[in-house]
């Protein structure tokens, strides 16, 4: 019988033969296993996270080829290994962020750790593994962006109790447009007569449930100056008399009661 003979690599190499059957071994697969094992420090590696690694690197080697700037699948998982042990906890997801993007930080691993020491500087007290499971694309952000932002939403957020554990619960508030929309949109609801950032601090998952439900935000305006705008609810003042007429006598069903919101349950 004819030996079985290794068929050629594109590039003219042999590939490397499979453990017990004789076949080539995809040379993904292997590099994936051979890394996780060597983490495990011995132990036989997660086959999930395994898995996981697999089709990650997979995907990243697909969208450098879509780019026409191939990567070879070893340095796509060093810096697959290198970015998620900066942030302990972390499991790269293309279901957060577009394969594409994944690319950009795992081939420039120094530019992502830039960022992460300037989000650990400005939210030291907050959960940067949930933020960036949640959010990654915040680490695509330059660094002159970050602190801009940073400086924002600490302005907008200065009367909170916890300010990086309610950025924890809600990592959509670290963009300060969206941030600005919450806020004005909470007090909305509350017809001006609570806090909104206490609100939130309060129950933060309030602000996921009215997003399920497809609840609109209030929309946020660019200024020439770089500010925002945000509306101006001020009912009150600009109401007619038959308006103010009416508040008197329903004044739960108007804008502008000195009464607590309809959200409230009595």
């Amino acid at each position: 019988m004819r030996a079985l003979r290794p068929r050629a690599a594109p590039c003219g190499r042999p590939l490397p033969a499979g453990p017990a059957t004789g076949r080539p071994a995809a040379p993904r697969r292997a590099a994936v296993a051979a890394a996780a094992a060597a983490a495990a420090d011995g132990a036989a590696p997660d086959r999930w996270a395994v898995k996981r690694k697999q089709i990650l690197v997979e995907e990243l080697a697909a969208a450098a080829r879509k780019a026409r700037a191939p990567v070879p699948d070893a340095a796509l998982l060093a810096g697959v290994e290198q970015l998620e042990g900066m942030v302990p906890g972390l499991q790269m997801s293309t279901e957060a962020m577009r394969a594409a993007d994944w690319l950009k930080l795992v081939t420039d691993p120094s530019a992502a750790a830039a960022r992460l020491v300037a989000l650990r500087s400005h939210y030291p007290g907050a959960d940067l593994c949930r933020i960036l499971q949640e959010r990654p694309a915040v680490l695509l952000k330059d660094i002159a962006a970050l602190e801009a932002d940073a400086r924002q939403v600490h302005s907008m957020l200065s009367a909170a109790r916890d300010r990086d554990a309610l950025l924890t619960a809600l990592p959509l508030l670290l963009e300060p447009r969206t941030l600005a929309s919450v806020l004005i949109t909470v007090d909305k609801w509350y017809f001006g007569a609570r806090d909104p950032i206490e609100v939130l601090e309060e129950d933060p998952e309030m602000l996921r449930r009215a997003m399920i439900c497809d609840v609109p935000l209030e929309p946020v305006f660019d200024n020439a100056d770089g500010s925002l705008s945000v509306p101006k609810f001020n009912y009150r003042e600009k109401r007619a008399d038959w308006q103010a007429a009416i508040d008197a006598a329903q004044p739960r069903q108007h804008w502008g009661a000195p009464v607590k919101s309809l959200l409230e349950v009595d």
